[in-house]
């Protein structure tokens, strides 16, 4: 019978040895816990066979090309230790953010483009009893945080549909005890302006592409990577021109740096740094009597190479 229950859940994930092969995936690969459950999004094609007849009943689609999602929240936290990846690293790698370790320091992820940097996962959900998986994964992720509250991840991930299958909880092991930072003492700065606001979101804006492939009985070898625009917002209080000229750096495509923090003990100490912010939209807000703006910008490349146009470091 059912009663299959949500909350019995646990995410794995494992970057593959061989882009769309399939890895096996046990506790040690379901160290990322979940905010919430998770969602398994088949996307199967059905092909309609719109033949004619003496009857206007439809003739059975044939399922074609297979590809599945998964989407999941995961907390904003570092490892603990300076110098180890956290364990959202590999979710992190998966949508195109290269990894740099420094022994006993830091750990930095930025941009990637080439595709060979940029590795796929296997993926599973599994929900009490049942795994819903996929391969040849990459994904995109956005961050968001509130006065006050942690951070928070929220990833989605495009793959080949890899069955959905009874298989027993896995146990978890190596899941990180290191407790998130509410966003506070941010030391929030844009153009070297400390504007009041209450809440930050990036998105890495990652367009994802599956790559067709005939030979495969799903249809797909992978899903490539193929454009980023990374783009976020903010809600600052209304300044006078003379503070900051939010309007006027709107008009001119007037760019500056941006960095903020989540202030934590070491290894759970994340910074975050654009060195090309420019404002693309303003909105008139209110908070509570205050007047505010809604601030949706771009992060854009600084150098001409690119790829650095966002920097987070675990330290």
């Amino acid at each position: 019978m059912g009663r299959i229950l949500s909350n019995r859940q646990v995410l794995g994930a494992k970057i593959e040895a061989s882009e769309g092969v399939a890895e096996s995936l046990a506790g040690a690969d379901c160290n990322v816990q979940l905010l919430e459950p998770a969602k398994f999004e088949p996307n199967i094609s059905m092909f309609a066979r719109n033949l004619l007849s003496v009857s206007l009943s439809a003739f059975k689609m044939i399922p074609g090309t297979r590809l599945a999602q998964i989407s999941c929240k995961v907390e904003a936290k570092g490892s603990g230790t300076a110098g180890t990846a956290p364990a959202l690293g590999k979710l992190n790698k998966a949508c195109g953010l290269g990894e740099t370790i420094v022994a006993v320091t830091s750990v930095t992820y930025a941009p990637v483009s080439a595709l060979a940097s940029i590795p796929t996962l296997t993926m599973a959900v599994y929900v009490d009893g049942v795994r819903q998986q996929i391969r040849g994964a990459r994904g995109t992720r956005k961050y968001t945080a509130k006065n006050g509250e942690p951070g928070v991840y929220e990833y989605t991930f495009i793959g080949i549909y890899d069955g959905v299958t009874d298989v027993a909880l896995p146990t978890p092991s190596g899941v990180e005890t290191t407790v998130p930072v509410a966003l506070l003492t941010a030391v929030f700065s844009v153009a070297s302006f400390s504007a009041f606001v209450s809440q930050i979101a990036i998105d890495l804006g990652n367009t994802l592409e599956p790559r067709p492939d005939i030979n495969k009985a799903e249809g797909y070898i992978s899903t490539v990577l193929t454009k980023r625009n990374v783009i976020g917002s903010i809600d600052p209080e209304l300044e006078l021109v003379a503070t900051h000229d939010f309007y006027g750096r709107l008009l001119a495509g007037t760019t500056g740096i941006l960095t903020w923090k989540h202030a934590g003990s070491a290894g759970n100490i994340l910074t975050v740094s654009a060195p090309v912010c420019q404002y693309t939209k303003l909105s008139p807000q209110d908070r509570n009597g205050l007047a505010t703006l809604g601030v949706d910008f771009l992060l854009a490349r600084s150098a001409a190479g690119g790829d650095d146009e966002l920097s987070e470091a675990w330290t």
